[in-house]
């Protein structure tokens, strides 16, 4: 699948530009965005480790080569250290979103490092963000309202608390990826602006990254 645009771009179109894990994730999140103002961007494989290749290397590797055009911000300059004129961008923000485990974790870490070493104005200027896609919905027999959990610690800590209430019938569902995330829910958490978690990247984040996947 390849990169799917929208109608506005520029500064101020409120363009958003999401970064997801895989043809599945994107066929997901092309059914529920607002083509207006929502480009979708599959990501084929884990991104490559910007912080170990050389600038040769990042250059040449298909998602960067994407991201890049898609963007129209260029890399930083390897041997004048010019950054890319971010007044350029085609869109107000990128959001990075990936599965809800332990590959998705890595992958939007390894993205972080991206930003930072060779689009860094984007992370400055607070213009990069991660959604958080719900790990487990928990429901109850005698309530329609259903709970998102975004981890196992999390999902306990709800259904203790429901227990604690008398709730009956707890029922947990664990998402395996995005793909398998229902439309409605896919929709509200993850994708549209009013209701969707997402948490705006700073440097700290990227250097935290660093320090738990190394460099």
């Amino acid at each position: 699948m390849k990169f799917e645009d929208c109608v506005l771009h520029g500064v101020g179109s409120g363009g958003e530009l999401f970064i997801v894990e895989g043809d599945s994730a994107s066929g997901s999140v092309l059914n529920v965005r607002n083509p207006q103002t929502q480009a979708v961007l599959p990501m084929q494989g884990k991104p490559l480790n910007a912080m170990k290749a050389s600038g040769d290397k990042v250059a040449e590797f298909g998602l960067y080569q994407q991201l890049v055009a898609a963007l129209g911000v260029p890399l930083i300059d390897p041997e004048t250290g010019e950054l890319g004129d971010i007044r350029k961008a085609r869109f107000d923000r990128v959001l990075l979103l990936f599965d809800p485990d332990a590959d998705g974790i890595h992958c939007g870490a390894l993205m972080l490092m991206f930003f930072y070493r060779w689009m860094r104005p984007m992370l400055d200027a607070g213009r990069v963000s991660m959604i958080r896609p719900p790990l487990f919905v928990i429901s109850t027999a005698d309530s329609e309202q259903t709970f998102h959990a975004y981890s196992p610690e999390h999902a306990g800590r709800i259904m203790s608390e429901l227990k604690r209430r008398g709730a009956t019938e707890i029922k947990s569902h664990h998402h395996r990826g995005l793909a398998s995330i229902d439309p409605k829910l896919l929709a509200s958490a993850c994708v549209h602006p009013e209701t969707r978690k997402a948490d705006v990247m700073t440097v700290k984040d990227a250097e935290d990254a660093m320090h738990v996947f190394g460099t």
